[in-house]
C-alpha cells in the first residue's frame, strides 16, 4: 500500500510541476515509474528477493498511473492547444 501511495503522490507532483505541457500526465507517470524501477533493480542486484521487488514495482506503477490520471483530470486546468475546441456563449440582458 505504501508503494502505491508513494507512486500516486510522486506522479501527481511531477504532473503538477509540468502543468504547462500537453503530455504532463505521461511525464508524471514515466518519472515516477522509472524511479521505482531503478530503485528496485538496484535492490535486486544487492540480493533482495525478486518476487517482493516485482510486487513493489507493480504496486508503485499502478499508483503512479492513478496519481497522474487524477492530477491531469481533476487537479489541473485543461491545456489549451491548437487542437482544442471551445464554446463561448453570450447573452444580452
Amino acid at each position: 500500500m505504501s508503494h502505491a501511495t508513494g507512486g500516486a503522490l510522486l506522479a501527481g507532483a511531477v504532473t503538477r510541476y509540468y502543468s504547462d505541457s500537453e503530455n504532463r500526465a505521461w511525464i508524471g507517470f514515466a518519472v515516477s515509474s522509472a524511479g521505482i524501477v531503478l530503485s528496485e533493480s538496484y535492490q535486486i542486484s544487492q540480493g533482495a528477493k525478486r518476487s517482493s521487488s516485482y510486487l513493489d514495482i507493480a504496486s508503485h506503477v499502478a499508483g503512479a498511473a492513478l496519481g497522474a490520471w487524477w492530477m491531469e483530470k481533476y487537479g489541473l486546468t485543461p491545456v489549451i492547444s491548437r487542437h482544442s475546441v471551445g464554446l463561448v456563449m453570450r447573452r444580452q440582458f
